[in-house]
């Protein structure tokens, strides 16, 4: 069970297009100004043999947008009556009009999933909604994960050997300053004259021999031998 609401004023018969073939239990609502002559004779003996339930409503007029309000005031009650139906019953608006879509978005954010727009009860009938066909036409650029999920896993045999990991490379040790003397190097190195002085006092000081205790004892009996003979 689906409701339409056909804005007469902005699609004519145009819109009234594939009302033959809803089923019965079908609700569609035609909202028309007082003086409208546009519906064709054809187009009556269409609605009359037509098996959904058909509804003229006519508009109070003297105000802009006047039939687009009463259109979606009908609309938001029929909503709130039958929430919660089952079979969930679809509410579309049969209008070229894009001023519905703010409006259908506002209801979708109280909840009402199931309220839709098109052009025509045929293109609804074949699930082209207006804002729905567009984000379908649009292909979809995949992002670089999805690239990467889309390509075909290769084989074990096909995939690129590792290359071998290379050895870590010795630590070089920096070099500590010699400590030995520049003289290895077959350079002299400069003494300051303080080194100077302290090296000739060094020099000049005598040098004393020790000689063991024993040398001296051996020394004066040898003398004292001597002596007595």
């Amino acid at each position: 069970m689906n409701y339409y609401y056909i804005d007469f004023e902005n699609v004519k018969t145009a819109g009234l297009k594939g009302i033959d073939t809803l089923p019965l239990g079908d609700t569609v609502k035609i909202f028309a100004k007082g003086g409208s002559d546009q519906m064709k004779f054809n187009d009556i003996k269409t609605l009359m043999n037509a098996k959904p339930t058909v509804a003229i409503e006519d508009v109070v007029t003297g105000t802009k947008n006047a039939l687009d309000f009463q259109l979606l005031a009908d609309l938001t009650i029929d909503c709130t009556k039958r929430a919660g139906m089952t079979p969930v019953p679809k509410f579309i608006i049969i209008s070229a009009d894009h001023g519905y879509d703010p409006a259908i978005t506002q209801i979708k954010k109280r909840g009402f999933n199931n309220v839709y727009r098109a052009v025509s009860i045929k293109d609804a009938e074949n699930g082209n909604f207006c804002g729905e066909r567009q984000k379908q036409s649009k292909p979809q650029q995949k992002t670089g994960d999805e690239k990467v999920k889309s390509q075909p896993a290769q084989k074990d045999e096909e995939q690129p050997k590792a290359a071998p990991a290379q050895k870590p490379r010795k630590k070089t040790l920096s070099r500590k300053p010699d400590s030995a003397p520049a003289e290895k190097n077959g350079q002299k190195t400069e003494q300051k004259p303080e080194q100077k002085s302290e090296q000739k006092q060094q020099n000049a000081k005598p040098k004393t021999r020790r000689v063991h205790s024993r040398t001296i004892n051996k020394a004066e009996t040898i003398k004292t031998e001597t002596q007595k003979n």
